[in-house]
């Protein structure tokens, strides 16, 4: 057999056949002596198609959605940004509406913010107040360097402040009053540059209030001088009643002197002449007589101790520092009979002033005139006695005492007594013992000494019903 025959006849082996399938250009067409291959033996030319088909429709799927998003987002922008809107035109009106000045500046003294009230003040609108200052209205130089001080206290402080009353010139020239608070607001940062100021007008409260400090003044220059025309008529009447005490006192000191010096003198001239014409009788053995000239000359001489006791009760007192004492010891001396009448001093009272030493004699007297008469008391002690510059005169009885509520004014002894005391500066009291009877007591203050002065009188009350 021919070598080439043999050649041909061998089998291809699979990785000759698989070189030569990738040597054939893929053109559609069928080689000579080859069959065609079927369109289903080649599926990868639609799968591509396929994906890009997906990936389409899903990019759609997701720009829809996000377009969905986008369109939700932009509804719920504009629903805040009308609430917003809103929420601004409603602020808006409620600072336009307040009457008080509402405002907000920022650290060069420009306003930000600005009500109805602010406009008015400065003569122009809301809108044209932002950027301007107070230089820009008809604001005085002093009430510009005021607000400006005053807006740099708050910030560099950053606390509020309160003004009283400030005065702020109008657009049309009139003066007002305010009462402003400023009160500092801060950034994001912490840092104070701004501050918020609100201004009431006290116009006619603080002009109410000028009126009403007038009147007051008015009124209480009409009350001092009312008040000045009532002293000096309380003074007047002091000085009269005082006047008519003197005189009634220096009629009553002449009314004694002449008892003693006139009737006492003629009564014992008249008792000296009865003895005598006792003795004549007596010598003409004429008993009878003799006995009536003799009881005629005790009753005289009786008549002028009686006299002789009025005049010392006329004028008890004797110019020296012991007249009070004497005075009061004659007293008790004169009024000893079926009532016995005693005096406790324990030592000398020195009382130099001879118009004191008569009031405190008088006050006694009358209260131990009183007790003779109206208590049916058997026994009168009079008291007087010094203690730390504080002198006590008391008259004290155990009689039937007086009624449970005592008036001072009850009773002409007592307002006398009563009257005395307040010339003289001292507390009076009168009223029941606890026991029984009737106490008088006065508490006079003395001239300072070296003894220390007590702090209040003592409860008279108290003592009486001791």
């Amino acid at each position: 057999m021919p070598r080439s025959s043999s050649r041909q006849s061998k089998p291809e082996g699979p990785s000759l056949a698989k070189r030569r399938s990738r040597a054939v250009p893929s053109t559609g067409e069928t080689q000579p002596g080859t069959a065609a291959a079927p369109r289903a033996s080649t599926p990868s030319h639609g799968k591509p198609r396929v994906r890009r088909a997906q990936k389409v429709k899903q990019t759609r799927t997701q720009l829809e959605a996000s377009n969905e998003v986008l369109t939700a987002s932009e509804k719920s922008f504009r629903l805040i940004e009308d609430e917003l809107r809103r929420e601004r035109l409603l602020l808006r009106q409620v600072i336009d509406a307040t009457p008080s000045m509402i405002f907000v500046k920022d650290k060069d003294g420009k306003f930000l913010l600005g009500n109805a009230a602010l406009a008015h003040s400065c003569g122009t609108t809301v809108e044209k107040l932002a950027g301007r200052t107070d230089a820009d209205f008809n604001r005085t130089p002093e009430q510009i360097a005021q607000f400006q001080q005053i807006d740099h206290d708050v910030m560099s402080s950053g606390k509020a402040r309160q003004i009283p009353e400030e005065e702020i010139t109008q657009a049309d020239g009139q003066v007002r009053w305010f009462s402003t608070r400023k009160v500092p607001l801060f950034n994001e940062a912490g840092v104070c540059d701004k501050v918020l100021g609100v201004a009431t007008d006290i116009t006619e409260q603080r002009q109410t209030q000028k009126e009403l400090e007038q009147r007051v003044v008015e009124r209480t220059m009409e009350l001092v001088s009312a008040n000045e025309k009532l002293t000096a008529q309380i003074e007047e009447r002091n000085r009269l009643e005082n006047a008519l005490i003197d005189i009634s006192e220096q009629e009553q000191r002449r009314l004694g002197q002449d008892l003693h010096d006139g009737l006492c003198q003629s009564l014992s001239g008249l008792a000296f002449m009865a003895r005598s014409l006792t003795k004549t009788l007596e010598a003409q053995e004429l008993a009878g007589p003799a006995a009536e000239a003799a009881r005629l000359a005790a009753l005289i001489h009786q008549s002028v101790e009686a006299s002789r006791d009025i005049a010392k009760g006329l004028h008890p007192v004797v110019m020296d520092a012991e007249g009070l004492v004497s005075a009061l010891h004659e007293l008790a001396a004169r009024s000893n009979g079926s009532i016995s009448c005693r005096l406790r001093c324990e030592r000398m009272v020195p009382i130099t002033d001879n118009g004191v030493a008569l009031h405190l004699y008088r006050i006694a007297q009358e209260a131990v005139t009183n007790a003779l008469k109206h208590s049916g008391a058997r026994s009168i002690t009079l008291s007087l006695r010094l203690r730390q510059n504080l002198l006590s005169l008391s008259v004290a009885d155990d009689g039937c005492g007086m009624p449970e509520v005592i008036h001072v004014g009850d009773g002409m002894g007592v307002r006398l007594m009563k009257y005395r005391a307040d010339v003289i500066g001292a507390d009076f009291a009168i009223g029941r013992r606890k026991k029984h009877g009737t106490r008088m007591t006065c508490l006079l203050r003395m001239p300072a000494a070296a003894q220390p002065q007590p702090a209040a009188f003592p409860d008279l009350q108290s003592q009486n019903e001791r």
